[in-house]
């Protein structure tokens, strides 16, 4: 018989190319998947899978398979979302992708106090890239995506929701040369190397012409890629120590280090950066409670984030 189960098996063994990477990630016993798949071949009367150079691919039957597999998995989880929609809060899952930046600022702690709340429901938040995110959005691997929307606003596939009022700046170690400089301008900023997550071309295309001391970009993209790039910007503050690196961060992630005088905010002529993330969802798929209801906890949480930046503003630099 054609199962669901049957069916992510093959999945996840094409994904893998082997045996038992595949078996170990569905977390089940080699021989087991072995008698899955050779029941889903008995069921369909042909071979779907072969072993070429150590590596397990489909067959042109297995393609063909994994086509009409995929979009019945889809429907499969679509209906069971649809069930959880019905049944509230106090059950279902909700699965949640998040950029590196919101991910620290507002994803998790409020990840946090859903579940405080509401302890029953199953919870899946992971970081990944801004364009990962919206693309996990778009295949229905997670419920709703936080991430940078400047690059999808005009897509019709999705629905955004600006969040960020936070300002990105950079910071310095306390005894940096750029220091010496009376003003400093873009120009300057981009004569030493930068620490950060990749930026979308629309902050590439703003850069002078010179900066491969800051970073590159990337020309399938667009993307600025920093010197030093990071995939979740955490201990920042130790990238700063006996180096002229230049980190970009939000004022909350930087503030002990800032107390401590282990960084100097740095102030810059004609430029000021925002890190335009918002959340993403698909226009054809409906909201869960559990979405809605973590939505909800990240506006309180952001609200939150810009009132404390704003008393840290004037109490550090009287702004």
């Amino acid at each position: 018989m054609l199962t669901p189960r049957r069916l992510q098996h093959l999945l996840a063994l094409v994904n893998h190319a082997h045996f038992g990477r595949a078996a170990h990630a569905l977390n089940i016993s080699q021989p087991a998947l072995s008698k899955s798949i050779q029941a889903l071949e008995a069921e369909v009367g042909v071979t779907l899978l072969e072993r070429k150079h150590g590596e397990v691919i489909p067959t042109l039957f297995g393609q063909l398979v994994l086509r009409h597999s995929q979009a019945a998995l889809s429907a499969e989880a679509d209906l069971r979302r649809e069930i959880d929609m019905l049944t509230g809060l106090e059950t279902g899952s909700l699965k949640v992708a998040l950029g590196p930046y919101p991910s620290i600022l507002s994803g998790f702690a409020s990840a946090a106090r859903l579940h405080a709340k509401h302890p029953d429901l199953d919870l899946s938040v992971h970081v990944a890239s801004w364009r990962e995110v919206a693309e996990h959005v778009l295949l229905r691997k997670v419920d709703l995506g936080i991430a940078d929307i400047t690059t999808i606003r005009s897509d019709e596939q999705f629905i955004t929701e600006a969040l960020d009022q936070n300002s990105g700046y950079f910071f310095c170690r306390p005894e940096h040369p750029i220091l010496g400089n009376a003003r400093i301008s873009l120009k300057e900023l981009v004569q030493y190397p930068w620490v950060a997550t990749r930026f979308p071309p629309h902050v590439a295309a703003n850069l002078p012409p010179e900066h491969s001391a800051a970073g590159s970009i990337d020309p399938l993209t667009g993307d600025f890629i920093p010197a030093i790039e990071l995939n979740v910007p955490m201990q920042l503050g130790e990238f700063l120590k006996d180096s002229n690196a230049l980190v970009m961060a939000p004022l909350k992630v930087m503030e002990q280090a800032l107390r401590e005088g282990r960084a100097h905010r740095l102030i810059i002529s004609n430029f000021k950066l925002r890190v335009g993330y918002g959340f993403i969802y698909l226009r054809d798929r409906s909201l869960s409670p559990a979405s809605l209801a973590y939505m909800q906890e990240v506006r309180a949480m952001e609200a939150e984030i810009f009132a404390k930046d704003t008393v840290l503003n004037a109490e550090l630099f009287n702004t």
